[in-house]
């Protein structure tokens, strides 16, 4: 009688994952009896499917380098703050074995899930595409049993920043510089029209009196633009009309509150210290920007009280990555300010893409806030 010998192991490449992390898959993999898997920077074989960490510093460019190298392996997106429209089969952290694993034998077996390329379908109107993925559940608050396996595998530096089990957790940050949506706040901030160029090529006219943008490029590629680093932009007051028909009008606000909201992704806007207090200076037009979970509660709580980002997210009982996307959208909006951080050193942070706007004078400042009181209290 022969004996069957057992199946080749499944050979995992990675990508944006340090030394730390890889150990910990490292771990798991030797743990796990059902099928044998083994990492490619261990062994030099053909790759069979990839797992891909974009909460590095170098974020979403990791997936763009990683797609371009490697077009048509199939690959799971490990992250914190899990996209409407990721490019791939996502996995909230913390890494967890029961769930890993699963996802790891779904794209083996059906590689074609996996989108080769970052193409979300086109939309007619400013609004989040639809997942390309099937949603992956977030994982339940609370540890799992103790079982004979360990049940998770903690991913260092990229959970939110939520106090729980006395454990402190990492915040990430988004720097606006060399980004769309640095870009198309800074034009909201003049006083003249402006004509706006990405990759020496026409983006967009911004009419910031007149509060219109006309896009010379489809939402889809301006959603693609948002996941990306380091572009080359310019602006120049607009002298004449293009020649070139736009594809698109729209309002400013409405494309400003939806670049912020594919660009932040629920990292905190820099330059907003989340233990400084935050207050909205005005509420707004939740009925006509894209949806935000939780915008409603939001805006209520900092339209009423200044709040820091780390007691919202304690008296909301939110994650910290509706409430960052709020604060990008609002602060693009003008809607946002600090409370006693008007200094100078301060405000420098971010005013090369979101300077701040005049302050309202102080007697509409206090008629707003007896009016909301009375309302609140009817």
């Amino acid at each position: 009688m022969s004996v069957s010998t057992p199946a080749e192991p499944i050979t995992v490449l990675t990508a944006g994952m340090d030394e730390r992390k890889l150990a910990l898959f490292r771990m798991a993999f030797r743990l796990h009896s059902l099928h044998r898997y083994r990492l490619a920077s261990d062994h030099p074989a053909t790759p069979q499917v990839a797992i891909v960490d974009v909460d590095s510093a170098s974020g979403w460019q990791v997936w763009q380098q990683y797609r371009q190298q490697y077009p048509a392996l199939p690959a799971l997106i490990v992250t914190a703050y899990p996209s409407d429209n990721a490019p791939a089969l996502q996995m909230v952290k913390p890494v967890r074995m029961e769930k890993l694993f699963p996802l790891l034998r779904q794209l083996l077996a059906a590689p074609s899930q996996d989108a080769s390329v970052v193409a979300p379908p086109a939309a007619p109107a400013v609004a989040v595409a639809a997942p390309v993925a099937p949603p992956v559940a977030s994982p339940p608050p609370q540890p799992a049993p103790a079982q004979a396996v360990p049940p998770s595998l903690a991913m260092p530096g990229a959970a939110p920043p939520v106090v729980r089990s006395s454990q402190r957790r990492t915040l990430q940050r988004f720097h606006p510089a060399g980004t769309i949506y640095g870009l198309l706040v800074a034009a909201a901030r003049q006083k003249q029209p402006q004509q706006l160029h990405c990759e020496q090529r026409l983006f967009a006219t911004v009419d910031p009196v007149q509060g219109q943008v006309a896009l010379y490029t489809t939402l889809s590629s301006v959603q693609q633009l948002c996941e990306l680093n380091g572009l080359r932009l310019g602006a120049e007051v607009l002298a004449t009309q293009p020649a070139e028909e736009p594809m698109l009008r729209l309002p400013l606000s409405t494309l400003l509150w939806q670049v912020a909201l594919w660009s932040c992704r629920g990292r905190l806007l820099a330059g907003i210290d989340p233990d400084t207090p935050l207050r909205l200076r005005q509420w707004p037009n939740l009925t006509r920007l894209a949806p935000l979970p939780g915008a409603l509660r939001i805006a209520g709580l900092w339209s009423r009280t200044p709040t820091s980002l780390r007691v919202a997210v304690s008296l909301l009982k939110m994650e910290p990555g509706p409430l960052c996307n709020f604060i990008a959208a609002s602060h693009a909006l003008g809607l946002l300010e600090q409370v006693g951080k008007a200094n100078e050193a301060a405000s420098a942070a971010t005013r090369p893409a979101t300077p701040a706007p005049a302050p309202l004078p102080p007697a509409r400042q206090s008629l707003l806030s007896r009016l909301l009181g009375r309302i609140k209290n009817l």
